[in-house]
């Protein structure tokens, strides 16, 4: 897939095997990087100490986004100055441009600078007031005592009202009764079915579970002919299923993991069985069916697969199933036979600096990145919190080059309100079971091999 083609509409393929060589796919950080900030690592923190109109953000690396919010702000609020702390500075491209994303989320030495940054700033009590955690074990540090419960500052002698915003994504983000962590924009899964390949499946696009998709997928593929999905390799595809519930086998309240439960030893066989059934098939590289054409804007591609599995950034992509399949529908994503409402991952995840203490401008800054005026930038590269900005973003499709029919106008309304569960895993505990569960996957390990080391070895991260 050309990333490039698709980035500017909102939506990311992140099941596609086509992916696995891109370098923008976010797995819960913001990607569309512009112009970088200030070096972190060269420079410390010493205006925030001393209560200035110095408001300090630390990030990975910068983007886009806020780069555009420290502009706006700063021109708004004469006297204040955004500072944004860039851990790590990505190379340069043959273009000149930046890279800092890998196809599943950032490079891991950026990653490695700032979490041995962030960790060393918060210890020694000069961190910035504002601080990007979507790689940071931040539940930790809210442990600690080190990150403000910014439920504190959601009040409207702080200018906040709660009727403004999807407060389900903000309710999704608690730990311990405390939110140490907002999030401007959310993403989304969508699917989309092929009409022509499903129209004798018994399957609600509003509500099915994962053991439907199990059973009707798996006699679509014993009938042989094109892929039922777009291949994803099962350890990928494994990781998503368990952020997605990852309730269900941690708690992160009470420091505990149920990994080696019979539950999770059979969700390990169940998605072996996908591969095992053929739903997914590995492409063949190097024959007809690799990986495929670069995708064009306008170009219809009349796909056969039974499904397809999205990433949504925004409504306006919606119409992008139109471009995937000659007849698309809609389709909400599978659950598991008790969860309730549709998971969701973060285009960037900020908290507060506990000990800051310029933590009303800071927090003003973060009101701001939430306001109509934000929310509503095209580099937001996430589905907006704030709810007048949605609302007018879905009323804006019923016209224009990008209209959207009613029914998807219709289906666009139910997206935010749904994003019940946060469907991101701490980064340390993601490659604990990436790397396990690929051994399973590979015939190295057994099913109850693999759950017990993860119990293990989840069960001593969290106790450290």
């Amino acid at each position: 897939m050309n990333v490039k083609s698709w980035s500017k509409t909102g939506l990311l393929a992140c099941t596609s095997a086509a992916l696995l060589a891109i370098s923008a796919c976010s797995s819960g950080a913001g990607t569309n990087n512009g112009n970088v900030g200030n070096d972190g690592a060269s420079e410390q923190n010493n205006t925030n100490s001393k209560g200035s109109g110095v408001v300090t953000v630390s990030v990975v690396t910068s983007n886009r986004f806020l780069e555009l919010a420290k502009e706006k702000y700063e021109a708004a609020n004469p006297g204040v100055k955004i500072e944004l702390k860039q851990s790590y500075e990505p190379p340069k491209t043959e273009g000149g441009g930046m890279v800092a994303m890998r196809a599943f989320g950032y490079d891991p030495a950026a990653v490695e600078k700032h979490v041995a940054l962030v960790n060393s700033e918060l210890m020694n009590g000069n961190a910035a007031d504002l601080i990007m955690v979507d790689t940071l074990a931040y539940t930790k540090y809210a442990d600690k005592k080190l990150l403000a419960d910014l439920q504190a500052y959601m009040t409207k002698e702080k200018g906040f009202n709660p009727d403004d915003y999807y407060m389900n994504i903000f309710d999704a983000l608690k730990y311990k009764d405390g939110l140490y962590a907002i999030t401007p924009n959310a993403i989304a899964n969508i699917w989309f079915g092929n009409q022509d390949r499903i129209k004798d499946l018994k399957l609600d696009p509003n509500s099915w579970t994962w053991a439907q998709f199990s059973e009707q997928l798996s006699g679509l593929a014993k009938k042989g002919g094109d892929p039922v999905m777009q291949y994803l390799p099962p350890e990928y595809f494994a990781n998503e299923r368990i952020s997605e519930n990852i309730d269900q086998f941690m708690n992160l309240n009470e420091k505990k993991a149920s990994f080696d439960s019979a539950e999770f030893i059979g969700l390990l066989n169940e998605i072996k069985s996908y591969y095992d059934n053929k739903i997914f098939v590995e492409p063949d590289m190097n024959g007809k069916t690799g990986m495929g054409k670069a995708i064009k804007m306008g170009e219809k591609m009349n796909s056969k697969e039974a499904f397809i599995n999205l990433k949504l950034t925004s409504f306006g992509s919606l119409s992008f199933g139109e471009t995937w399949f000659a007849k698309p529908q809609i389709f909400a994503p599978p659950t598991e036979q008790n969860s309730k409402g549709n998971s969701f991952t973060a285009g960037m995840l900020l908290a507060m600096n506990e000990k800051s203490k310029n933590k009303d401008q800071a927090w003003d800054f973060l009101q701001f990145l939430l306001s109509d005026e934000m929310q509503s930038e095209p580099d937001l590269f996430g589905l907006p919190v704030n709810k007048k900005t949605a609302e007018a973003q879905i009323s804006g499709l019923a016209e224009g080059e990008n209209k959207l029919s009613p029914e998807y106008l219709e289906k666009a309304k139910e997206i935010m309100p749904q994003l019940t569960r946060f469907g991101g895993m701490e980064p340390k505990i993601n490659d604990i079971v990436m790397e396990e569960t690929a051994l399973f996957f590979k015939g190295e390990k057994s099913a109850e091999d693999v759950a017990k080391a993860l119990q293990n070895k989840i069960t001593l991260y969290m106790e450290e």
